[in-house]
């Protein structure tokens, strides 16, 4: 069946097929449709091209056949994608002879200019058959320039095929270093840092291995756990009982008690004294920041609109997000309520407050975000710290050996390393199975807390350090 589709639900649709059965979180979308420097209400322009999206294709959020909404992170494709041959095409054959040999050369010619060289030694598929569909016409002596005009989406789809081939072999290609290109090394992990150090493991430096264990794992979605303050509980984002709502356990699994009754929730950060945690959700068409009692009975209530709420070390303020100037910031606001106060001025998003003065911060939303950092009693905001580049832009914890976060290491999978600030170095900890929307770690950076990217299953590693 064909329908008719275009425009931004196309994109997304596009988007979600090039990764069937993956997380496409909605910070990816939104990028890859509006421009960062054009402010727009992106969430419900993101929210309508979907709902266009489903309707085109007779889905529905509820019971999905094809688009899976995950809450507060994005979508999956989970309908079956099937290829199916192309049908094989009659083509009359026109007999050349002398006198109409000139005619076919000249309508011939301008279409050869379709098929663009391919540089790479080995060709493609896609590229072979499109030479062999060309020499074929060629030799059939078929008018070319009718043939195509008749044709247009069939080529359309063969050169779309040899446009990918060759962009996925200039990309591969540029991945690698000048010395990997000529060694056929494919180890890039020194090119991404440039000249900052990178040293070995963590197993190569402590008696104790770092050691990955599965603390939360069922049929709902789990994300964004983060460590108590003594390292005790772990509060998380869970859909057990329906959407996304504030849960809290022990460290061991055991325990599991949800606190939050909001109409959704997301984002858990504790207090410094592990009383209360923050966390937003939305309430009467915005998204607030709540702060609730972890061992009482009281209904959150909500504070200032925002997102991504974090605590202050001393608890007297509430760092969060709001784009109430037009574009993304960071903020805080009382613990005790009152007057918001902005503390960056050229973009900023995720906040957390760290033991050497500064307040870290995530430059965007968008994925491998520039962290940046702020003096606590105001001054120049820094962004050179071009070598920390987490997945994402929860990825990453501040403890008191410096930054733990998770990155994507070139020819190789997800990993979970430690920059050192004091040093300007990053380390290496240990390999991930999966890859890490949020990343949390405890305050003496021993341990690290992680979902898996189905958003299913909360692990843990011990003994970092």
């Amino acid at each position: 069946m064909k329908l008719k589709l275009s425009g931004q639900p196309l994109q997304i649709l596009e988007m979600l097929l090039s990764r069937p059965g993956e997380l496409v979180t909605r910070e990816e979308l939104q990028k890859q449709l509006w421009n960062e420097r054009v402010y727009v209400d992106s969430n419900h322009g993101l929210n309508a091209a979907v709902n266009k999206l489903r309707e085109a294709l007779g889905d529905s959020a509820e019971e999905p056949k094809y688009i899976e909404t995950l809450p507060r992170r994005g979508y999956r494709f989970i309908g079956t994608i099937e290829s199916e041959l192309p049908q094989p095409i009659e083509v009359a054959v026109i007999p050349v002879t002398p006198e109409n040999r000139s005619a076919v050369d000249s309508d011939l010619a301008p279409a050869m200019a379709v098929v663009p060289p391919v540089a790479a030694p080995r060709r493609s598929r896609a590229v072979r058959w499109a030479w062999f569909a060309t020499a074929a016409m060629l030799l059939l002596g078929v008018p070319v320039t009718s043939f195509l005009s008749r044709n247009q989406e069939m080529v359309g789809n063969v050169l779309r095929m040899v446009r990918k081939d060759v962009a996925e072999n200039l990309e591969a290609a540029a991945k690698r270093s000048p010395a990997q290109r000529d060694t056929g090394q494919s180890d890039g992990k020194r090119e991404l840092r440039g000249t900052v150090p990178r040293v070995g493991t963590v197993s190569e430096q402590t008696s104790a291995s770092p050691m990955l264990r599965t603390v939360v794992s069922d049929d709902s979605g789990n994300a964004a756990p983060q460590f108590s303050p003594d390292g005790k509980r772990i509060a998380y984002m869970s859909t057990r009982t329906g959407p996304w709502q504030i849960w809290v356990r022990d460290t061991t699994g055991a325990n599991p008690r949800q606190i939050s009754f909001t109409e959704s929730a997301g984002t858990p950060r504790w207090s410094p004294d592990g009383h209360s945690i923050a966390f937003d959700a939305p309430y009467e068409g915005q998204t607030r920041i709540f702060v609730i009692k972890v061992d009482g009975n009281e209904q959150a209530q909500p504070m200032v609109t925002g997102l991504v709420p974090s605590f202050s070390r001393d608890g007297k303020w509430i760092y969060f997000a709001s784009d109430q100037t037009g574009e993304w910031q960071v903020w805080k606001v009382p613990a005790s309520g009152g007057r918001e106060v902005q503390v960056t001025t050229n973009g900023g998003f995720a906040a957390l407050e760290s033991a050497d003065g500064y307040i870290y911060y995530s430059k965007s939303r968008y994925p491998q975000p520039e962290i940046c950092r702020v003096p606590l009693g105001g001054g120049a905001e820094a962004c050179m710290l071009q070598h920390l580049r987490p997945r994402t832009w929860a990825s990453w914890a501040v403890t008191r050996e410096g930054i733990v976060f998770a990155e994507d290491l070139p020819n190789g999978g997800p990993t979970l390393s430690l920059y050192d600030p004091a040093k300007h170095q990053v380390r290496d900890l240990i390999a991930l199975r999966s890859a890490p929307f949020w990343v949390g770690a405890s305050a003496d950076g021993k341990r690290a807390i992680m979902n898996d990217a189905e958003e299913r299953q909360i692990s843990m590693v011990d003994h970092l350090r």
